[in-house]
């Protein structure tokens, strides 16, 4: 059942207006960077990037409560402080642990 949830969201993910696109995607993702929903409240940090054929980010591990979550590299976009999601931090906590 997550499986299917995590897939969901990230299909939804991939066709949401709200991303920064794929200009946002050729820009590097700094491990240690702190991640925060959209409302500015503390998600997790980057622990990982994995970079596609092409040499963009393509997906990103969080920690968040000491457990990995993988997110579409898309999903994030560049906040002050680090990144901000567009999933909330709920959201992003039922998302299938990375391994």
């Amino acid at each position: 059942m997550n499986r299917l949830i995590a897939a969901i969201v990230t299909a939804a993910l991939l066709s949401a207006p709200l991303v920064a696109g794929p200009a946002y995607a050729q820009t590097p993702v700094r491990v240690g960077a702190k991640v925060v929903d959209s409302k500015g409240k503390a998600v997790g940090q980057v622990e990982r990037v994995i970079n596609g054929p092409d040499g963009r980010p393509l997906q990103v591990l969080v920690r968040v409560d000491r457990i990995l979550r993988t997110l579409p590299a898309d999903a994030l976009m560049p906040a002050p402080d680090g990144y901000a999601s567009v999933l909330s931090r709920a959201e992003i906590a039922s998302l299938p642990p990375s391994e």
